[in-house]
């Protein structure tokens, strides 16, 4: 053969390798736009575009729909995870990969559910997710039904672990078919190759790209490994030290950084509120992330948290025993306007509960609650009871007729409700008492404590 041909045909191979390298921190600019056709016949109002950060939603722009049509202004985004959505429930999730777009991306929908049949345009990225997503429904609905079965506890955990692996693996082999691709590498890297190895657990993840927080792989590697590798009892800072470790990963890049505190405080402190029996341990671990690497110096120069990072954290302290809650106006079921500061100042107890009347737990403790609170209410307290029930009809209904006589709220958007957002609520119920200047008194777990709250400081 030619020497000048074998030449041409070297450089030719080269480049198809580096095109399926993937490449870290791609960013550019993407116009996003989209249409409804199908079974639609007509849709207008407004459209919200999200990118996801880890686990969580952040909204980005809005867009009026007009003639079935929508279209966002051009921006500059990093490849991940994005949201389209409707309202709270309709929604779809698609990738944006600027490497493989011509600055612009289209998405249609034709369906009035729209992540029920959509397609994104010329894009091997959600070509990747939609099938990965059938798959990974499929294996969600078989882990339902082990977790019902009546098997052994070791028997389930097996078959679950075994399913789990299997949609690991499907991930692994799209990776595998489509090298180079942004969501091929995230399916990828959701097991580590070194997952019984401590100290060599991180080593495939590349904490210099920023594109990784846009998907749910670091709240999935950071959770199986502090479950893993806590060593708490033979360590009591084995949680500390868990945090240190994913730490010194993550100051590789300031946004992953972040990320990274933020996910852990928000981790540690949910556990806190949804586990079982009172445990400081939760609160111990959010004051060392905020104390130590938030407000501290345990990053030292590498990383600077911003602004915006430690509002978040003191948001976190502020929903603390000793810390001042955040207070909100709404109007109650009559139509009155509820100011929550302005009853804690005429009220030496405030009671702000949460719950909603699809909840068992509430519905099973609220009602004796109640008849005890209608005999027994003292007159220097308050409570005020913030619904996250979605239908306005059966809210009105159970209070009405569990008689909850006292201060009744709901924003009908369940656990999206502003309020439930700025008190951080992840189960009910959930119950802060306040004092006439809004410092978290106590946080009783349930209405027993609750009582005898109230009846050890009358």
């Amino acid at each position: 053969m030619n020497k000048k041909v074998i030449i041409v045909l070297l450089i030719f191979l080269s480049n198809i390798i580096v095109a399926q390298e993937y490449v870290p921190n791609t960013k550019g600019e993407v116009v996003i736009s989209g249409e409804f056709g199908g079974e639609i016949k007509s849709k207008s109002g407004q459209i919200f575009l999200y990118e996801m950060i880890g686990n969580l939603e952040y909204v980005l722009d809005s867009t009026r729909i007009n003639n079935m049509r929508f279209s966002f202004s051009k921006k500059t985004y990093y490849s991940g995870v994005y949201r389209l959505a409707l309202n709270n429930s309709n929604y779809l999730d698609f990738v944006i990969n600027p490497a493989e777009l011509k600055g612009a991306i289209n998405v249609k929908i034709n369906s009035h559910r729209i992540n029920k049949n959509y397609i994104v345009e010329n894009s091997i990225e959600n070509k990747i997710k939609k099938q990965y997503d059938v798959k990974d429904k499929s294996i969600a609905s078989k882990i339902k039904l082990v977790k019902k079965s009546n098997k052994t506890r070791d028997q389930k955990m097996a078959e679950i672990n075994s399913l789990q692996d299997e949609v690991f693996q499907y991930g692994l082999s799209m990776s595998n078919k489509y090298p180079g691709t942004y969501y091929g590498m995230i399916l990828s890297s959701m097991q580590s190759p070194y997952k019984d190895v401590q100290h060599l657990y991180f080593n495939d993840i590349d904490f210099s790209d920023q594109c990784i927080i846009r998907s749910n792989l670091l709240p999935v590697r950071i959770q199986n490994y502090i479950r893993n590798f806590n060593n708490i009892k033979n360590n009591q800072y084995g949680f500390h030290d868990a945090v240190d470790v994913i730490m010194e990963y993550a100051k590789k890049n300031e946004k992953v950084a972040e990320f990274c505190m933020f996910n852990m405080l928000d981790g540690f402190y949910n556990t806190g509120q949804t586990s079982a029996s009172e445990n400081q341990r939760w609160d111990e671990l959010c004051n060392y992330i905020m104390d130590e690497y938030i407000f501290g110096e345990g990053c030292g120069d590498d990383v600077t948290p911003s602004t915006l990072l430690k509002e978040r954290a003191s948001h976190f302290k502020s929903l603390q025993v000793g810390g001042t809650a955040p207070s909100f106006s709404y109007k109650d079921m009559n139509g009155k306007l509820i100011e929550l500061d302005k009853i804690c100042k005429r009220n030496k107890h405030t009671v702000l509960m949460f719950w909603a009347s699809h909840c068992t737990h509430c519905m099973a403790e609220l009602p004796g609650f109640a008849s005890w609170y209608n005999n027994n209410k003292p007159n220097d307290m308050e409570i005020v009871a913030v619904s996250l029930d979605g239908q306005k009809g059966k809210w009105e209904k159970t209070v009405r007729e569990n008689k909850f006589n006292w201060t009744n709220i709901c924003q009908f958007k369940v656990f999206k409700s502003p309020i439930c957002i700025d008190y951080k609520i992840k189960k009910t119920p959930a119950i802060f008492v306040l004092n006439e200047n809004m410092e978290v008194l106590s946080k009783p777990r349930n209405t027993a404590q609750l009582r005898a709250f109230l009846a050890k400081n009358k």
